[in-house]
């Protein structure tokens, strides 16, 4: 291979290098932002911050964010942008420059509607236009690249990156990070706006309930008194402090349609209250007013002028107004139930004023109130001789302000029509009450009744809820009287002059006598609220039907405010939803860069799905490799419980292997709104009953160009119009499972590589234990049974000749006795010796020698037999064994290292032994994993020893605790439990690990445990475990089965 070719392999090896490095930075930065956006950080914090990351990161001298205007045109936001010094000193780039670019006003966004980008090396070799050159130049900007953001679906703006000193060539990783990144704060933008929108609406909220209880405390301060004078002055005063006037006066009518004003409070400076001030009994002709006798007044009408010189008004008006100084004005209404009384009068004298829709309703609601309150106070002083008019005139304004209370702590419309009905049904003793609304052709329905369930007119043609009632007078009129604010009470039906197919329908549902009385919701006429008597003709008094008009009065509003807080809720569930819906996403993404584990990821899935667009259920099908996509299964689901469970479930369709396979590997996406009415093949429908389904959705899952299965979005309780937004969710998550898959199965080929080398390297390393513990304990069984062989032959030797030496030495002591009793007096020279030898100490010390050499030869016959039983040479067989004798035979193995020495202290073993059965098993491995256990033991206590003061090892000595015992009546444990320093936490997890230790360099092979866990668990099917606690020793505990099927199988 030549050298040009090596050069060229190591610089495309370098550029690849390179082009990582800069892409793992590229998406720390990505991730940045996204974080940024989850934590809600404020916008411009967030713009700001990412544009100076931007500069730093691409070696840029600017970064700005343009936001496009409804015109196409736009502006840099200065806020949102970041340059490098000196660039950053540019006037060109200033806040709200605007920027018309007539190619992008034309295009409508240009190239950036179809998201894609835009970049430039030099803008003097890219052929533009002079024109374009200027502007270009005035931003001092030599090469630049551009990327879209987009708000959902709709072009913000755009993320550009400027180069002003010379020309830049942009990489193409380069301009896809910058694509990446507008996308990301394209997200921000949209979530921004979303919140925006949210708090606009709470606003309106909060402002719609402030005004709601400006009302109600305006209207208890009309009712704290029943003087008029008070009311009136109370009610101006209250107008000008809660809506800011100059003057608010209050307007009443003469019969012949004159009036003057009886009351007004101001708020203006003292000029004005010396030129033709507003004074109590000032008379103001209106001749409009006179001709039409109330104008548009009468028809419950409001009218604001926010300039007097810009209405259009006469020059006869214009004179009375600037005789006043009035340059803006707002007039309501004031109705004594259908009378209009005369008028509530807001005055600008100053300047114009735009008056605004809820001051005008605010006006209009507090004339209502006001015209009540008017009433009850010409009531009073019509009533002042009639005691019990007066309290029940009282109590039925209590009892309103109870139902109106009692409305308004209600929120859903059909419980405050219902209330309604059923109070004003108590508290009138009507026969029924109903409430009517109308609808676009001023045909209308009931939506709500109540009646007394003792009248049997409640079988009778029945006033149910959705009850049609065409009344063509009213259709013609488009609501007749009642669009004025006027109520209808009838007392008799046949005496009040009604036509004979009007009396059929009053007879058809048995109306003897009604009150009628408008319900407005706002300015429009909503419906009417309606009280009947069937057994017999009632007469209606005057209060009667004031009370049914002020409860529909209050109904409106409350029908208002529970619209309003309806809406309101509706858009933000609508909100709510779609940030739950981009959660999951955002979720299903996390998720599959966490883990590849497709089953959890399914499931997850599933869950999430189902619960955010509410369905019954959400279920990941897979086809069967090699059918031809004709049979599949249900592999992941999830379903509300009241519905069959799918997940396990096969499903056969040949007609989709044949027909539709390569539409949906195009991307298909099929909806089912009712599968009754998809003209599906009865067999088809069965299969699909099977599982309860009503409606469907079905997104292909795609395993790179392979169709793979399908997501499958279930409503199994009744059909379902699924919605645009609901589908493109559902296919934005099919798309990241698609991903999943594709990564998966990549994945799933490395895993299995890996496993494989993985239990390649652990069957080596288990082999390598198992050689090298089989020479060890081969060649220390048969060092242990020689040792033993060679002591034993002559210790049987001593042993077996040693009573018979016995013997002997008593016979001749006995010789020698009677040898002294026949013959007292020795000869000298025997007598001599007898002294020398000491033959009477003889006498008495051999019988003691050889008990002690009787002692010493049965302690060496103890250790070979033990050395026996520890090496079990001649017991490779399973056998039953005695599991106290192997302990007890380690223990005597291992009796030098319990006694005290030079350099350790004795160690206390004590024994807690339970009756136990013969245990079939290995019995030399068995008694090895004694060894280890116990030598391990002994290790640490002496370990221990060495780091304590005499006077603590005198106090807490050490000691071993061995106990046994049996569980269950077919299992054996083995406790050996020390009080040395325990095993470290740090630790514990890798005890049981193979060539792991503590022991210092040639003291320890950490092969010990591991060989003790195998013998344990594969040899004998048991359990080795322990328990410690650092500081208070360690306890080893060993199960075996006494008798076990799989001893001798798994050897």
């Amino acid at each position: 291979m030549s050298d040009s070719v090596y050069e060229s392999t190591y610089i495309a090896d370098r550029e690849y290098r390179e082009i990582l490095e800069r892409t793992i930075q590229y998406q720390k930065l990505l991730d940045r932002i996204l974080a940024r956006i989850r934590a809600s950080v404020n916008l411009e914090s967030l713009c700001t911050d990412t544009s100076q990351d931007m500069c730093w990161l691409l070696g840029i001298e600017r970064v700005a964010v343009y936001k496009f205007n409804e015109d196409w045109s736009g502006s840099f936001v200065n806020n949102f942008g970041f340059a490098r010094t000196p660039w950053n000193d540019i006037r060109a780039f200033g806040e709200n420059l605007i920027w018309e670019d007539t190619h992008l006003q034309k295009s409508q966004g240009g190239r950036y509607v179809k998201n894609e980008c835009y970049s430039v090396t030099d803008v003097y070799e890219k052929g533009y236009p002079r024109c374009y050159i200027e502007v270009l130049e005035q931003f001092q900007i030599r090469a630049y690249a551009v990327a879209p953001i987009f708000a959902g679906t709709k072009l913000w703006g755009l993320l550009a990156a400027y180069q002003h000193s010379q020309p830049r060539h942009w990489l193409a990783d380069e301009v896809e990070f910058l694509h990446q990144a507008g996308s990301y704060l394209g997200i921000a933008m949209q979530q921004a706006e979303t919140f925006a929108r949210g708090e606009q609406q709470t606003k309106k909220l909060q402002n719609s309930v402030a005004r709601q209880r400006a009302l109600m405390e305006v209207v208890g301060n009309i009712r704290s008194s029943l003087d008029t004078k008070f009311i009136f002055d109370t009610t101006c005063k209250e107008l000008c402090k809660l809506l800011n006037l100059e003057r608010a006066a209050i307007f009443q009518f003469y019969e012949d349609w004159s009036g003057e004003f009886i009351s007004h409070f101001g708020t203006v400076e003292s000029q004005w209250e010396n030129t033709n001030p507003f004074g109590k009994n000032l008379v103001w002709e209106d001749t409009h007013l006179q001709e039409t006798k109330g104008g548009r007044y009468r028809n419950n009408e409001s009218f604001a002028v926010n300039d007097i010189y810009e209405a259009g008004h006469t020059r006869c008006h214009l004179d009375i107004l600037e005789q006043f100084k009035i340059r803006a004005y707002a007039l309501v209404p004031i109705f004594i139930g259908p009378k209009l009384w005369g008028l509530l009068a807001a005055y600008q004298h100053s300047s114009p004023r735009q008056w605004l829709d809820y001051e005008v309703e605010f006006l209009f609601q507090v004339g209502g109130q006001l015209g009540v309150a008017i009433q009850q106070a010409e009531f009073l002083q019509q009533s002042k001789q009639q005691a019990i008019a007066l309290e029940k005139s009282i109590a039925r304004q209590r009892t309103l302000t109870d139902v109106v209370t009692k409305i308004r702590s209600f929120s859903n419309t059909d419980l405050i029509l219902e209330t309604t009905c059923q109070e004003v049904c108590k508290l009138l003793q009507v026969e029924r009450v109903g409430v009517y609304r109308f609808n676009s052709d001023w045909s209308g329905e009931f939506v709500s009744n109540f009646g007394i369930p003792e009248v049997s007119w409640t079988n009778v043609s029945p006033f149910g809820k959705n009850l049609f009632w065409k009344d063509t007078h009213l259709q013609e009129t488009k609501g007749g009287r009642y669009r004025y604010n006027e109520s209808f009470a009838v007392n008799d039906i046949y005496e009040v002059g009604h036509v004979r197919c009007h009396l059929d329908i009053l007879e058809q549902f048995k109306i003897r006598a009604y009150a009628l009385t408008p319900i407005f919701v706002g300015q429009k006429l909503w419906g009417l609220l309606a009280a009947y008597q069937h057994t017999a003709p009632r007469k209606w008094e005057n209060l009667e039907v004031e009370f049914l008009a002020q409860v529909a009065n209050q109904l409106g509003v409350a029908i208002q405010s529970a619209d309003l807080l309806s809406q309101t809720q509706s858009r933000a569930d609508e909100q709510r939803q779609y940030a739950q819906q981009q959660q999951v996403l955002f979720d299903v993404v996390a998720k599959i860069r966490e883990s590849l584990d497709l089953e959890t990821i399914f499931k997850t899935t599933a869950q999430e799905i189902r619960r955010s667009i509410r369905a019954d259920r959400v279920a990941v099908f897979r086809f069967n490799e090699g059918d031809k996509y004709q049979e599949g299964q249900f592999i992941a689901e999830d379903v509300l419980s009241e519905f069959k469970p799918a997940n396990g479930t096969s499903f056969e369709d040949y007609c989709f292997g044949e027909n539709y396979v390569p539409e949906y590997t195009q991307g298909k996406i099929l909806t089912v709104p009712n599968i009754y009415k998809a003209g599906y093949e009865d067999c088809y429908i069965k299969s699909l009953e099977k599982l309860e389904i009503k409606a469907y959705i079905l997104i292909p899952l795609m395993e790179g160009k392979r169709l793979w299965g399908l997501l499958c979005v279930h409503q199994c309780s009744r059909p379902r119009n699924w919605k645009d937004e609901e589908i493109k969710f559902i296919t934005q998550v099919a798309a990241q499972l698609s991903v999943a898959l594709k990564q998966a199965n990549l994945l799933g080929k490395t895993r299995e590589q890996a496993e494989q080398l993985t239990q390649t390297l652990k069957d080596l390393q288990k082999a390598q234990i198992q050689m090298i513990q089989s020479e060890k304990m081969a060649s220390l069984g048969q060092l242990v049974a020689g040792i033993a062989h060679e002591i034993n032959n002559p210790v049987g030797f001593i042993y077996g000749n040693l009573q018979h030496a016995n013997q002997y030495t008593q016979e001749l002591m006995k010789c020698l006795k009677l040898y002294q009793q026949n013959y007292p007096q020795p000869v000298e020279e025997v007598e001599k010796y007898l002294k020398e030898t000491e033959i009477e100490f003889l006498f008495e010390d051999i019988p003691n020698l050889f008990k002690s050499m009787q002692v010493g030869t049965d302690r060496i016959r103890d250790i070979v037999l033990s050395l026996r039983n520890f090496s079990r040479l001649d017991e490779a067989a399973v056998k039953e064994v005695d599991v106290h004798e192997g302990i007890d035979s380690t223990l005597m193995i291992l009796q030098n290292r319990l006694k005290p020495e030079v350099n350790t202290v004795q160690i206390k073993i004590v024994k807690d032994y339970e009756a136990l059965p013969k245990v079939n098993c290995y019995p030399g491995p068995l008694n090895q994993v004694f060894m280890n256990l116990l030598t391990n033991a002994i290790d640490a206590l002496e370990e221990y020893s060495k780091h304590r003061t005499p006077q603590d090892i005198k106090t807490t000595p050490s000691e071993i605790q061995i106990s046994t015992s049996v569980i269950d009546k077919d299992w054996v444990t083995i406790s050996i439990a020390d009080n040395g320093p325990g095993i470290p936490a740090e630790i514990q997890d890798q005890i049981f690990n193979p060539f792991f230790t503590t022991k210092p360099v040639g003291k320890g092979t950490g092969l010990g445990l591991s060989i003790s866990y195998q013998i344990i668990t594969e040899k004998h099917d048991g359990k080795l475990y322990f328990n410690s606690t650092p500081g208070l020793g360690a306890e080893f505990v060993v199960e075996i089965p006494i008798k076990s099927k799989y001893i001798g199988i798994r050897s």
